[in-house]
């Protein structure tokens, strides 16, 4: 085989794989989490509302110390149309005794093995906890943020969207 033909080969064997590789990546609106009652829940529910998406585990200490100012946050600004959702990436039990204890009363969903696959196409490359994203009205993410949340400045930010 001549190097010209080889190299088209290569190059029309990598262009159909690039379909393949955009399929295999989760999207956002492709993923389907699970609530408390087993049932699988999509993020496409909230669309109509401004909203902080949260993923976070009952190890992380800054998200178990963050978790009470969104629970308040989400009170103020829920009837402003914004929803808080918090993703836990762990196990059901121990997610929903904590979130019971802290009377937590925004929805909290459980991820799965393609959780830290989709943190990485959100903007987390290293799958960090605890990380947030915005999603506007139309479900459309708007903004991202790493670590533990500032209360004045998720409020301003969030009201921006509004």
């Amino acid at each position: 085989m001549s190097p010209t033909t080889l190299r088209t080969s290569l190059l029309a064997a990598l262009f159909c794989l690039l379909p393949l590789g955009a399929l295999a990546a989760p999207t956002l609106a492709q993923t389907r989490f699970t609530d408390q009652a087993g049932s699988s829940v999509s993020l496409r529910a909230y669309q109509g509302k401004v909203v902080l998406v949260n993923f976070w585990a009952t190890w992380c200490g800054p998200c178990r110390e963050e978790m009470p100012m969104l629970n308040s946050l989400r009170d103020r600004l829920a009837p402003k149309g914004v929803e808080v959702v918090g993703i836990a990436l762990d196990n059901k039990a121990e997610t929903y005794n904590f979130a019971r204890q802290l009377r937590i009363g925004y929805p909290i969903l459980l991820g799965d093995s393609d959780t830290l696959s989709l943190l990485r196409t959100l903007g987390n490359p290293a799958g960090a906890l605890p990380y947030s994203i915005i999603l506007d009205r139309n479900g459309k993410q708007v903004g991202s943020l790493l670590g533990r949340l500032n209360e004045k400045n998720l409020e301003d930010t969030l009201r921006h969207f509004l």
